[in-house]
């Protein structure tokens, strides 16, 4: 299943009309899927805006009124000013004797008249492209929709008024029984807060070339996907199948940084985690995670003992120093396994970027939006996906850009994570996930699958918890992994 940003959509679309297809033909084709959702209902009004949502609606009730259904459509916005595809199907509309009120201020009364006479209502007023509150005529449409208590309402692509990329209201929104969204699931539809308003989710595909792949839309990442690249324990299986981690992780202020990332290594099922960090860290240790093994700090990392480990984590917790901005560097141009960086890994890296296009490592970065932001300087947080894109398709490196529905990309592919949940967002969160994905690139997994695989344990533990607290402790949920693991192997 894909999942696509508003600007992406606008891509999509444009790459279909860059193809040959006609505005005209794309929105019949998308009235042609829309029209099986609204065919069990008699007596429909159908509320048009000016641009090619309008026209969808539009193309919609000519289809309906062609079947002998009870159709109206209302059409509000300055003429003038409608769009092609508008202006086509008005005229089409006009042609087929389909009633039609192209609607001012003083047609409200009209309007809710006929609002109780109806059992479907059509919100086609404003798709994906809209970008800030409803006002004026088009509010006061959609604040008397929302009246209505026992009547359908169906939304075209998206409930007016919902921010297509977060989910969150503009204003006055649109609160459908149904939506029928076309070629793939909008961002926004990820907020699960925001199915208030959509209602039952259905999604369509228009009947022309699939582009999706090649405009680089992100797919969810399913759990039947994590089923079948989640590996069984060997029957014949030892500690060294199960791959050598080193972590390099931890300070003297950072203590619990380094010990939650070990223990989720150990708790995902890597055979041995060696943690490099400081004294105190190594004590904290002997107590919390007394199945690691450790190595004192020193001035400088021995790089001829990076061959013998199968994936190294560095950043968590770690400090920025002189010591630790050396450490990046060595891990960088010495290792030839996984390496992971998270944290103080991170802020470092910014100003070394040249050394992910010398390294020999596969590299995996972990950076919430804030440090990827000093990785990659941006403004609009709606090009946070083609930024996260671009970075990993230049620098050849994995991005896990956490957050809501955390965006996982390699620069040729996106996923979407689908668990994970707003209770997560505590302390130490990060350095578990890191754990996590570091374990299973020690394991021998493709770095991006270690990744999907990591993100999705990492949110439907914190779900499980969720489900009960107020907030989820991130010491709390790393028991939970070894369970969730075999319960996904088990489903």
């Amino acid at each position: 299943m894909f999942v696509a940003t508003s600007r992406q959509m606008k891509a999509y679309d444009q790459a279909l009309l860059n193809e040959g297809y006609k505005i005209e033909e794309l929105v019949d084709k998308a009235s042609d899927v829309i029209l099986p959702h609204c065919l069990k209902y008699s007596h429909i009004i159908i509320v048009c805006g000016p641009g090619n949502n309008g026209a969808d609606g539009i193309s919609l009730g000519i289809k309906l009124h062609i079947r002998a259904r009870e159709v109206k459509l209302y059409c509000f916005g300055n003429p003038d000013k409608f769009s092609d595809a508008n202006n086509y199907y008005v005229q089409q509309a006009q042609e087929m004797e389909v009633p039609i009120v192209f609607m001012a201020q003083e047609d409200m009364g009209l309007f809710k008249s006929d609002l109780q006479k109806a059992d479907l209502i059509v919100d086609a007023m404003f798709g994906f492209g809209l970008n800030s509150p409803v006002r004026g005529l088009a509010k006061n449409l959609i604040d008397e929709i929302n009246t209505l208590v026992d009547t359908d309402v169906i939304a075209i692509d998206i409930p007016t008024g919902l921010n297509p990329d977060n989910g969150i209201p503009y204003g006055s929104v649109i609160q459908a029984t149904k939506t029928v969204t076309l070629t793939a699931i909008k961002q926004a539809f990820l907020n699960e807060e925001c199915h208030q308003y959509t209602g039952e989710i259905a999604i369509e595909l228009l009947r022309v070339k699939d582009l999706r792949k090649d405009q680089k839309l992100a797919r969810l990442v399913s759990p039947a996907w994590v089923k079948r690249h989640l590996k069984q324990r060997d029957y014949y299986g030892y500690k060294g199948v199960y791959g050598k981690v080193l972590h390099i992780t931890g300070c003297n202020h950072y203590r619990g940084a380094a010990l939650m990332a070990a223990k989720a290594s150990v708790y995902t099922g890597s055979g041995i985690v060696c943690v490099n960090s400081t004294e105190k860290v190594i004590d904290g240790l002997t107590v919390f995670v007394p199945e690691s093994t450790s190595m004192l700090r020193n001035d400088k990392l021995d790089h001829e003992m990076f061959d013998d480990y199968n994936a190294i984590l560095i950043g968590s917790g770690l400090g920025l120093n002189e010591q630790s901005e050396q450490y990046v560097i060595d891990v960088l141009t010495y290792a030839t396994c996984p390496v992971i960086i998270d944290g103080d890994g991170l802020t470092i890296l910014a100003r070394h970027l040249e050394l992910l296009k010398e390294t020999k490592a596969k590299v995996i970065l972990t950076p919430h939006a804030g440090e990827f932001k000093r990785l990659c300087n941006y403004d609009d947080e709606l090009e946070m996906v083609e930024k996260a894109t671009q970075f990993a398709l230049e620098y050849q490196v994995v991005v896990v850009l956490k957050g809501p529905n955390t965006l996982i990309t390699n620069g040729t592919n996106i996923y979407r994570n689908i668990t994970a949940n707003k209770a997560m967002a505590t302390a130490g969160m990060g350095d578990v996930l890191a754990g996590i994905i570091t374990s299973f690139a020690g394991q021998g997994y493709d770095v991006k699958d270690a990744v999907i695989l990591g993100t999705y344990i990492h949110g439907a533990c914190g779900d499980i918890l969720g489900d009960d607290v107020y907030t989820v402790i991130p010491s709390e949920m790393i028991k939970l992994i070894p369970k969730v693991m075999l319960d996904v192997i088990n489903e």
